[in-house]
């Protein structure tokens, strides 16, 4: 019969193995993206292909696969990531409503994050990052519809202007952007 000891060191064995596999994993997924976003500095999206792009990562295809099961899911993944740190960056627009200071922090974080959004745009992926925006403010939205489509409404009118802004060379300051947004994307009550 195996000691105290015995299996305690076990456990800390196996939990060193699991702890170091993550940080395998957590590498090969950013070496994934980051292979992904250079690579579409140089050719157009849907020329990129799994092997080309494991290559450049440093990883094999199984550890792509492992991960991914395709190059959408990459780029799903680098907005999410992007988000998160919109969110982190600005806080949720949902805690108290989007002030003109919020809109303004906003489209300085998209003028900061042009290059990644316009790749993402360029390779087709408007239609999944809208639909990615949708899930994320209906996540707490509840069970009313009103407040439901008035988040789908503020989303949508938002991520079209941003978009409009991004793909039109960002001509207008952010001040201004910010002015148009906050007199024209917060009806009273959606955010409540």
């Amino acid at each position: 019969m195996p000691d105290v000891t015995d299996i305690a060191e076990a456990q800390g064995k196996l939990s060193g193995l699991k702890k170091h596999s993550e940080e395998i994993r957590k590498l090969v997924v950013d070496s994934l993206a980051d292979a992904l976003l250079q690579l579409m500095h140089k050719k157009p999206y849907s020329e990129i292909t799994v092997t080309e792009l494991c290559r450049r990562a440093g990883v094999s295809r199984m550890a792509f696969y492992g991960n991914f099961s395709s190059r959408d899911d990459i780029l799903r993944l680098i907005a999410m990531r992007l988000h998160e740190r919109l969110i982190a960056a600005l806080g949720s627009p949902f805690a108290s409503g989007p002030d003109r200071g919020w809109y303004e922090r906003l489209f300085a974080f998209v003028r900061e994050s042009a290059e990644t959004m316009r790749l993402m745009f360029d390779a087709g992926f408007r239609r999944q990052y809208l639909a990615l925006l949708n899930e994320i403010v209906l996540s707490g939205a509840g069970e009313r519809a009103d407040k439901r489509y008035g988040r789908l409404a503020w989303i949508g009118g938002l991520e079209n202007a941003v978009e409009n802004w991004l793909t039109g060379g960002m001509r207008e300051s952010e001040s201004v952007m910010a002015d148009v947004c906050a007199a024209s994307l917060t009806p009273p009550g959606l955010l409540v």
